[in-house]
């Protein structure tokens, strides 16, 4: 499994609205080192994810929706729809080329730490990371 940067971003992003409230999307790549563009299109993605929210105007900005205490990462990866897989083979409705009628060896033994992996990702709550 690879965390993808706009993962790893996600988490950041999260992290600067659960310690200091509303932001913006520029105060906001701004304590996190990223740049504002994909800054703002993952707030795109989280806020249609349902995790943030924004306010528009002078007084405006970004803010969470959802508690950092409910949250995981796992949460937060499957909102932004990239699943924390470890194959291809992992995937909903993947047929294993090489044993159509039941799964390989090999995929069932990756579904088994792939479930291992699934518990660990959502144990967490945000706010004890943040």
């Amino acid at each position: 499994m690879l965390v993808t940067r706009e993962m790893d971003y996600s988490l950041r992003i999260l992290r600067a609205l659960h310690r200091n409230g509303q932001l913006s999307a520029a105060a906001v790549a701004r304590q996190e080192h990223m740049q504002k563009a994909i800054t703002l299109k993952l707030l795109n993605r989280l806020l249609a994810a349902g995790l943030v929210e924004s306010r528009r105007g002078v007084s405006g900005g970004y803010f969470l929706r959802r508690s950092c205490r409910d949250l995981s990462i796992y949460d937060v990866f499957q909102a932004i729809g990239e699943p924390p897989l470890l194959n291809r083979c992992q995937r909903e409705g993947y047929q294993c080329e090489n044993f159509p009628t039941g799964g390989c060896g090999i995929c069932r033994e990756l579904g088994r730490v792939q479930r291992v992996l699934d518990r660990e990702l959502q144990r967490t709550p945000l706010s004890d990371i943040f």
